[in-house]
């Protein structure tokens, strides 16, 4: 199969190029490829030519949330990105007992080593329930744990399927946790936290290197005993350390907002993620959904383009995909090869998948998306194979 003529959205720069794919991987990019005999050949004149998108943040989608643990669950949240040109995500889950998340884990686990759809689950996100009461958004205050305290021990059974696990950085523990998460392999995350410096450093210390939804259910500047202190989103912009994700659909992060954070962090150290919720996909007619799965789930509602808590007191999530939020960047003024980078490369770099995919290299996957001038998806190669 061939690509041809496309805006080919390299990591840093874009050019007018072929793509060649052989056995489900890209074997060749230049400026002219030539056919074989009978070789697909896609035509891309004027069309941008995109690494598929890696969602490392994300509940579901179509009407589906990965709490469910189930066959059909997994199925309709991974068609939601699919349907949006994400061709790899990060499984994620909500605070709950330590019992549901230990199922959720499994799940994934069983998920991950039979799978064969177009989408690929490459791993779990697990947010929670190590969380500050202050900003813990839409997790559930009642099963919220402290590090010193609560038992975390089912998290480093399960390393070889988790890839982040968010934590408050200044809860009591934290700093131990993070240390054997990281041991093991697990990219510790700070979020939902209620620290200002220099509580939260012990964790950045022993290897706290991700932030979950910068500038959201995050600690801020605030006075502390007559001293004005930085809360985690200020220092979040400071330390070259740290990467860290937004959630760009113009609500939970307006355009300006989004700029600023990337002017101040740079292009390379900041993750375009959804956070969808099971809504995304779902007609916006005002009807009630639920965070996570069994008891334990919130009730949210669409309203204006964003998932917020039935009562409307705060955002719960975003319905928008991660190539939306992608073009959101560009309309906002950030170029479009550094956009693209945010929601491709940056991402599958976190989670260490990027020898494999996030960018579009000789040696990698085909995961590939074709975009119109409004980058709406209008074909999609993943594995090699023509999806769309």
């Amino acid at each position: 199969m061939i690509i041809k003529n496309g805006n080919v959205v390299l990591p840093t720069k874009i050019i007018k190029a072929d793509i060649r794919v052989e056995n489900g991987k890209i074997t060749e990019i230049s400026a002219y490829v030539s056919p074989k005999t009978d070789e697909e050949v896609i035509d891309a004149s004027g069309k941008t030519v995109t690494s598929g998108f890696v969602d490392i943040h994300t509940h579901g989608g179509f009407g589906a949330d990965f709490m469910d643990k189930s066959e059909e669950a997994f199925s309709k949240a991974l068609s939601f990105h699919l349907s949006n040109g994400t061709t790899n995500v990060v499984a994620t889950s909500c605070t709950a007992p330590k019992s549901e998340i230990v199922e959720f884990l499994q799940f994934c686990k069983n998920y991950m080593s039979r799978q064969s759809g177009d989408c690929k689950v490459v791993g779990a996100h697990v947010e929670g329930p190590y969380l500050s009461k202050r900003n813990k958004g839409a997790q559930k205050e009642e099963d919220l744990l402290v590090p010193s305290k609560d038992d975390y021990s089912f998290l480093l059974d399960f390393a070889d399927v988790i890839k982040t696990v968010t934590i408050s950085p200044e809860l009591e523990g934290a700093g131990e946790m993070t240390r054997q998460l990281v041991e093991k392999g697990i990219v510790v995350s700070g979020g939902h936290d209620d620290g200002v410096y220099p509580d939260f450093m012990p964790a950045i210390e022993n290897g706290l290197s991700h932030l979950t939804h910068l500038y959201c259910a995050m600690s801020e500047l605030r006075f502390v005993d007559g001293v004005r202190n930085v809360g985690l989103r200020e220092y979040a912009l400071l330390d070259d350390r740290l990467t860290a994700e937004i959630i760009a659909d113009n609500k939970h992060i307006p355009p300006l907002l989004a700029r600023m954070i990337i002017k101040a962090k740079g292009s390379d150290k900041v993750c375009v993620v959804s956070d969808s919720l099971r809504c995304a996909g779902m007609k916006k007619d005002g009807k009630v959904y639920k965070l996570g799965s069994g008891e334990n789930a919130q009730d949210v509602i669409i309203g204006d383009g964003v998932a917020t808590l039935a009562d409307s007191s705060r955002f719960a999530g975003s319905i928008t995909s991660v190539r939306q939020m992608v073009k959101n960047l560009v309309d906002a003024g950030i170029p479009l090869a550094d956009a693209v980078r945010m929601g491709t490369l940056n991402p599958a770099k976190v989670v260490k998948i990027d020898k494999a995919v996030g960018s579009l290299e000789v040696g990698k996957l085909a995961d590939i998306c074709i975009l119109s001038d409004g980058l709406e998806l209008v074909g999609l190669i993943c594995n090699g194979k023509k999806v769309i």
